[in-house]
């Protein structure tokens, strides 16, 4: 009976240790589906009926066990089930790590081998629930690191295979040392020289997995910066380019402007009223093909964006409308305003372009309020959007290279201690970001 109940509350906290690691350590999301969750409750039933059927450790109930509990998993979450399958490869075996530094320092302790150490249930109970007590801790942890959770929410599915296959090979190493150690070992010194090696071994390898991620997303990091700077550079040599224009041409207009007051002179001399208001609109028309109406915001970058926006906007018939101007006292950098606003921006004008020319309409509001920045960007769509899934969808078929482009806009708000939100009412989308005038 003893050996029954340890066996069924080991299943329990295998579940228990398993689901902290996937949607706690790698943020993959808890279904909200009552039907799925009952599901997977009935297959725990099952692991822990089948435990007392069969007994723990009897061949059946091993296969039942690794058969089971990925699919419990699956039903307690949602995502893709290949992402979700290699998250749960790589979350077993950082458990096996933790469990191979609790069997080490169990060995040091009591002066035998892990293999001996590992035969007690009282021992394997107590090292469950370590376990369970490290996943959590070490969940609350990274959660308290700004954009974690977006950024392990967003990772390809390749990352994990990466890292399963470095942690695969762990296990190889680990298994090949025990198998060696068990001939070469005979003393205590021994034991505990050789276990310590496993373990930094086994690390390593871990750590490589984590380690090629890291370097990965760095790398594309660099990318994204190096692509938003020379973008940057190329709207700023436009701005200026439209700027010397624009003054060039006020020149002219200087120039010609005494001969225009001129003849409106001479026509008002005469009493000719008509001719005077028909002058006076080809006048307007000819300024006004000549000077852009530019939008402007008070800040150089983001004005430079603007003019971009509304460049590409003439040619797509988009209707602008904008109110307020960003403060500049303001703390958060150009190459972050870049980054905000050339995402948000390409954004409105691709969902523009889908819709036919009367529907195109972009109305950019910016406002104060207390301590916050409230920038607003409303836009019609063409369908609904899903605004739980913005950032780690792309509707582009180079899904590859796209889809990233509200994933920096959000990791850029959270890195200035702002806040983003999207609204989607009656196909008006709406992005809302605050930024604070303090960091």
């Amino acid at each position: 009976m003893v050996a029954v109940s340890e066996g069924v509350l080991r299943d329990i906290i295998s579940v228990l240790q398993n689901i902290i690691m996937v949607c706690g350590v790698f943020c993959v999301p808890i279904t909200k589906n009552r039907k799925t969750i009952l599901c997977g409750g009935v297959f725990l039933a099952g692991i822990c009926f089948g435990d007392i059927w069969f007994g723990y450790s009897s061949l059946v109930m091993m296969i039942l066990r690794v058969a089971l509990n990925p699919v419990i998993i699956f039903f307690w979450t949602e995502g893709k089930v290949i992402r979700r399958f290699f998250i749960y490869i790589c979350s077993i075996i950082y458990l096996h790590l933790v469990y191979l530094c609790i069997d080490f320092l169990a060995s040091v302790v009591s002066g035998q081998s892990m293999a001996i150490v590992g035969t007690f249930a009282g021992y394997r109970i107590i090292r469950a629930i370590i376990t369970v007590v490290v996943a959590g801790v070490l969940t609350l942890e990274l959660w308290k690191i700004s954009g974690y959770h977006n950024t392990l929410q967003h990772l390809p599915t390749r990352y994990f295979l990466t890292v399963s296959i470095c942690c695969l090979a762990a296990s190889v190493v680990q298994h090949y040392i025990e198998d060696v150690s068990k001939v070469v070992y005979g003393n205590l010194d021994q034991m505990i020289f050789i276990t310590g090696c496993m373990v930094i071994v086994s690390g390593m390898f871990y750590a490589l997995g984590v380690g090629v991620v890291v370097l990965d997303i760095l790398r594309k990091k660099y990318q994204e910066e190096s692509r938003l700077k020379d973008e940057y550079l190329q709207i700023t040599r436009e701005y200026v380019r439209m700027v010397k224009e624009n003054a060039r041409e006020t020149r002219k207009m200087r120039h010609d402007l005494q001969a225009h007051v001129g003849s409106l002179w001479h026509y008002m001399e005469e009493e000719k009223y008509d001719k005077a208001r028909f002058y006076l609109s080809d006048l307007r028309s000819h300024t006004d093909k000549i000077f852009k109406k530019t939008l402007s915001v008070n800040h150089e970058i983001v004005d430079a964006l603007l003019l971009e926006a509304q460049i590409r906007s003439e040619r797509l018939q988009v209707q602008w409308s904008l109110d307020g101007y960003i403060p500049p006292e303001l703390p958060v950098t150009d190459f972050d305003l870049c980054t905000i606003f050339s995402n948000i921006l390409a954004n409105s004008l691709e969902a523009c372009e889908k819709l036919c020319p009367e529907q195109r309409t972009i109305h950019l509001e910016i406002r104060h309020y207390a301590n916050y920045l409230i920038i607003e960007l409303e836009n019609p769509t063409e369908c609904s959007v899903e605004t739980e899934m913005l950032g780690s969808i792309t509707s582009k078929r180079d899904v590859e290279n796209h889809g990233y482009g509200i994933a920096n806009v959000r990791s850029v708000v959270e890195r200035n201690g702002g806040e983003i939100s999207f609204k989607n009412r009656d196909r008006i989308f709406c992005v809302r970001i605050l930024l604070p005038f303090e960091k």
